[in-house]
């Protein structure tokens, strides 16, 4: 007898779905890190925004003068009023805003903030502590890297004329 080989070409169906398999793994893994990314992305900013807001506090109070925390689309500045002019802070590093993230602001008591003739839109802080509440709101850019899916969550900073933080994650968990 006259034993015959037949030779195999292609995948067996077994092989093709290992390799689906995998691949799906690898997609959704990516795609976690991918939202982890821009969470970590919210909260970095967030706390950096924190920590602005309570060292130019504390220089208002240290140096006994007005401070102003001027917004934009940029990011956020300090200025310090010496003199009666306003002058840009060049000891306080300005913050920049993540170009992956899209920012909202409220200033709460713009009437007063006309009538200081601040040099720009902002949050003023007095010598005894007390600063002018508002709130910053952070989302996700729509063009992100979810190519097209808005993110599920924005983070949202609040803070009061003492300067207590109620922050707060939008659409998902309260922090």
């Amino acid at each position: 007898m006259v034993s015959r080989r037949v030779a195999q070409s292609g995948f067996t169906l077994i092989e093709l779905m290992v390799v689906v398999v995998i691949m799906s793994v690898v997609v959704t893994v990516g795609m976690m890190s991918i939202g982890s990314s821009e969470q970590a992305t919210l909260r970095s900013q967030e706390r950096s925004v924190k920590s602005l807001l309570s060292f130019v506090r504390d220089q208002a109070a240290l140096k006994q003068r007005l401070y102003l925390v001027a917004v934009d689309e940029k990011g956020l500045s300090a200025y310090s009023q010496q003199r009666g002019k306003w002058q840009k802070d060049e000891k306080i590093d300005s913050l920049a805003w993540s170009e992956s993230l899209q920012v909202e602001w409220t200033i709460d008591n713009q009437q007063f903030a006309r009538q200081q003739n601040l040099p720009r839109e902002g949050w003023v802080f007095w010598p005894s502590g007390d600063v002018m509440a508002g709130s910053v709101l952070f989302s996700p850019r729509s063009n992100s890297s979810l190519r097209g899916k808005q993110a599920e969550s924005s983070y949202s900073v609040h803070w009061n004329g003492l300067l207590q933080f109620d922050a707060e994650q939008e659409n998902g968990n309260v922090k």
